[in-house]
């Protein structure tokens, strides 16, 4: 992480940003030249690339082409950039490296992706078609790099196939599972209508009042027909639905086949760490859910979550070895009896539990 700037940078720099600098400031940051560290000067330079006064601007563009790639590329990695920086400097400099190092930060606009899907190659366009998940949040790249002439015939396919399975088969299924559960819907209103009528003409119960539902037979339908509205919906929808979904679309959709529908869970606002807990005891998960699961501080820290992990035998062992020695005794004791636990585990709880009990 970059240091914090001393205040008299942010000064200088926010007046050279906000182009109320002195035209002789600007042409010492032009020229790399101010009073600044390292990073400093850089963002100083980037604050003046577009200077009204064009020989200020055209010295400032040498100054940066000057600079050393590799010099470049620290700055983006180490002295934490914003995007309007980020931006500046994709425009003025066409090395592949600092250019894919730029595509891959974490505070580039989406508007300088885009910018760039068009005209990138090499490295810095396998980098945006590669990356699965900022694809599926910004769909417009899809259509600017496809805008691209340089775009690679592989680079072209593999855009294809991700726009057929995630967006254009999207609305197709909707369609289908809207018949589906409308139809559902009607049999299981025709059903129990006949079962009411059933039971009245045969005197066993009285009819419910009017708008009195059965909260088991309205449970179980509601939970079928979301299943089968999951289970048509493309990547894409899965994907929004774990964000903005409630529980139980989380429940389900943490086991979903595509590991991005799981990961996506686990960044919804609205998951608890019970929900967690949950999902560590889950044995049909994938591996990468219960790996980020681990390598969360908060979550990990809860004693429930730790030891949901150890006990569950579809934890690779690798991510469970290291949470035993936290364990109490009688979680010790459990884990080393359970033989359905690798062999591995079972012996470290043995282990750790004589150590206690000495």
């Amino acid at each position: 992480m970059a240091e914090p700037l001393p205040a008299e940078n942010l000064d200088l720099l926010s007046l050279l940003r906000s182009g109320e600098a002195a035209p002789e400031i600007r042409r010492f940051a032009a020229r790399g030249l101010l009073p600044l560290d390292h990073d400093g000067q850089m963002r100083a330079l980037l604050a003046v690339l577009d200077d009204p006064d064009a020989e200020t601007a055209e010295t400032a563009r040498a100054t940066l082409a000057a600079r050393p790639p590799d010099d470049l590329s620290r700055f983006l990695e180490t002295a934490d950039p914003t995007g309007v920086e980020i931006d500046t400097l994709t425009r003025y400099c066409n090395d592949g490296a600092v250019l894919e190092r730029a595509i891959r930060h974490r505070n580039v606009d989406d508007q300088t992706l885009l910018r760039l899907a068009r005209t990138t190659t090499g490295s810095p366009q396998d980098a945006l078609v590669v990356n699965q998940v900022r694809l599926l949040r910004l769909p417009a790249l899809i259509d600017a790099l496809f805008e691209n002439p340089d775009l690679t015939s592989e680079s072209r396919r593999r855009l294809s196939e991700t726009r057929e399975e995630f967006f254009d088969k999207g609305e197709r299924r909707r369609q289908a599972e809207e018949r589906r559960i409308q139809e559902a819907i009607e049999a299981e209103d025709t059903a129990r209508a006949a079962a009411e009528a059933g039971e009245t003409e045969a005197g066993e119960e009285e009819p419910a009042a009017e708008g009195e539902a059965t909260p088991d037979d309205d449970q179980i339908a509601t939970g079928g027909i979301l299943f089968r509205r999951i289970g048509v919906m493309t990547v894409q929808e899965k994907v929004n639905l774990a964000y903005s979904g409630g529980k139980e679309e989380r429940r389900i959709l943490i086991g979903d086949s595509n590991t991005l529908v799981g990961q996506a869970v686990l960044k919804s606002r609205g998951l608890t760490v019970a929900e967690i807990e949950a999902f560590s005891s889950m044995r049909h998960l994938d591996a990468e859910i219960f790996r980020r699961i681990a390598g969360n501080r908060e979550w990990i820290r809860k004693q429930a979550v730790m030891v949901a992990l150890v006990k569950n035998p579809a934890v690779p062992i690798a991510l469970t070895l290291p949470l035993i020695k936290h364990l109490a005794v009688r979680e010790l004791k459990a884990v080393m009896r359970d033989p359905n636990l690798p062999e591995g585990v079972r012996l470290t709880a043995k282990k750790l539990l004589a150590e206690k009990q000495r």
